[in-house]
Order: C-alpha cells, then structure tokens, then sequence
C-alpha cells in the first residue's frame, strides 16, 4: 500500500504481464468484445489500487453497464516508471497484437526525468535509459525485505519531507533548470504522436488526456516559499516527492512543465482528430483525489473514469 493510504491491494497480473483481474485475454478477440487499452506510468497502473479500483478498471465496469450485450476488456498496459519513449515500445511490441479498438494515453510526469541539468539531451531518452528496454535491476536482499515494512517506506518518506524543506533554497535550485529546454518540449510532442500513429496503425481509436495533479499548477510558484506556506499540510508533505523524484527542475519548472506538456497534449489531440479528455482541469486539486502530488485514491480514480 502506499504510505498515504490505509488499505492495502491486491494486484494480478496476467500471463502476459498486464495489471488484471482474471487470466482470460487472448490474442484472438471474440466477435462481441470491445478492448480499450490504457498506456502510461504509475499513474495508470495505480498499483496501490486493486484493478477494478483502478481507473482504468473501473472505467472498464462503467462501458460494461452501457455495453451490457458486449463484452468490454480492458488492458492496463501502465508500467511505473515508464516514460513515453518507453511506451513507444509497450505499445507496439507489447499491447498492439491484442487489437485494442481504443487506447488511451495518460503520461507527461515521468517525461520531466529526462530533463537534467547536468546531462546532455537525448530524444530517444538514451541519456537517462542506460539499460536494455524493459530491463529492471532486482533490488538486493535487505532492500526488497525493508520495502516490504511500513515503517521503513514511512521512514524513508520523513527523509524526503527533510529535503522538502529546501524546496526554493537558491542553493539548491542552482543545481536544477528553472525552465523548460525546447528539445525536451518537442521531444515529449513527438512520442505522443508516434504512439497515436502505433495505435492508429493497428486500427485503434484514441483518447488524449491530460495530466491530473495534486497542487494547482497556475498557483503562484514564482514566490516558492510565500505559495508553500499557504499549502494545507497534506500538500506540503507531498510536495516533496515532486521535488525528489525530478531533479533537474525547481519547483516551478515543474509546473511550467505540467501546464505546457498539458498543452502539448491538447495540441496533439486537435491536430491528429483523436478525442480529448482535460481531466487536469477537471479534477479538482483537492486532497481527497490524491494519494501524493500525482497518484489517485479510489475517489480520484473514480473520478477520472467518469470523466
């Protein structure tokens, strides 16, 4: 479970590697079967939800109850910590022989990694990506048993909140960029419209979403320190993850980022006639929906579903 949340889930996961609730996809699709796929991060695979929790899933119960006479399968093909160069090949190689007929396409956060101050930018991630695709380096021993404690991950979390404290410090901030380079805004443009031309390539219909957050990206973070003040606690404590988990952007840099790879996303979805869903503006930046600064609890899940 997720230290934020007091339930624990339970995850499946196919023999083809998807999130699931049953062993039951196929290659060949039935005639009356409807199959939406959903590609992304950790934000889409939402593993500290069980599946029909998840958005996806429950997004999966909903078309059920419309499409009673169909039988409505959703592939969560999300993967933490996926980036859009690596779902290039997620949904090629991986998702597209199961003919979804709608995919859906849910990333921009993880995109923000592949800028770093201190590295030279890439435009097939390469920089960043120094492992063969879909290659992950077990933990050792002790850290896969410490994971497993709540009090090691509550721990490790007090470490984080520690650092948050310098978010705005010019010391720190001088060691990230406070903008967003134009290759790394062109590169995450062009990912997206290659994964629409994949799934149009095999027949899918697509659905472009932009990206839901915990704090409001248009709140003034020019004034880090005076915005940080004004957060209830609960935003406060996750903003730190935000910080830890981009490194070579400040604070506002982020959320330039969220507003501009949100436009980006909006521009794509105009231009190649895909369908639009702005849940960034629609669900609210309220506590209740979130789990840390991007991940949903089941209301925001649900929320996201509807939507």
């Amino acid at each position: 479970s997720h230290p934020n949340q007091k339930q624990k889930a339970k995850n499946f996961i196919d023999k083809h590697g998807f999130l699931a609730k049953d062993n039951d996809l196929t290659i060949k699709k039935e005639i009356d079967e409807i199959r939406i796929a959903t590609i992304g991060g950790s934000t889409t695979a939402n593993v500290n939800l069980t599946f029909d929790q998840n958005w996806p899933g429950y997004l999966g119960t909903l078309i059920q109850r419309k499409f009673p006479n169909r039988k409505i399968k959703v592939i969560n093909a999300g993967i933490p910590g996926f980036d859009t160069a690596q779902s290039i090949g997620n949904l090629a190689l991986r998702v597209m022989p199961f003919k979804p007929d709608i995919v859906i396409i849910y990333h921009a956060y993880n995109d923000f990694k592949a800028i770093q101050s201190s590295t030279d930018f890439k435009t097939d991630y390469s920089h960043i990506h120094n492992t063969p695709y879909g290659f992950h380096k077990q933990p050792n021993t002790l850290i896969r048993i410490l994971s497993n404690s709540m009090l090691f991950v509550r721990t490790r979390n007090l470490v984080r909140e520690i650092k948050e404290k310098k978010i705005g410090d010019n010391d720190q901030d001088k060691k990230r960029l406070s903008s967003i380079p134009k290759e790394a805004a062109n590169t995450f443009e062009e990912h997206i419209k290659a994964l629409v031309a994949i799934a149009r390539s095999g027949g899918a219909s697509l659905i472009l979403s932009s990206y839901a957050t915990l704090h409001d990206p248009n709140s003034n973070w020019e004034s880090t320190k005076e915005t940080i003040n004004e957060l209830s606690k609960y935003k406060k404590d996750n903003l730190g993850a935000l910080y830890h988990f981009t490194p070579g952007l400040t604070i506002k840099a982020i959320f330039d980022a969220f507003n501009q790879y949100n436009e980006i996303l909006h521009g794509v979805a105009v231009n190649e006639e895909t369908c639009w869903v702005d849940n960034a503006n629609s669900v609210p930046h309220e506590d209740q929906y979130f789990v840390d600064g991007v991940h949903f609890t089941p209301l925001g899940a649900k929320l996201m579903a509807e939507n």
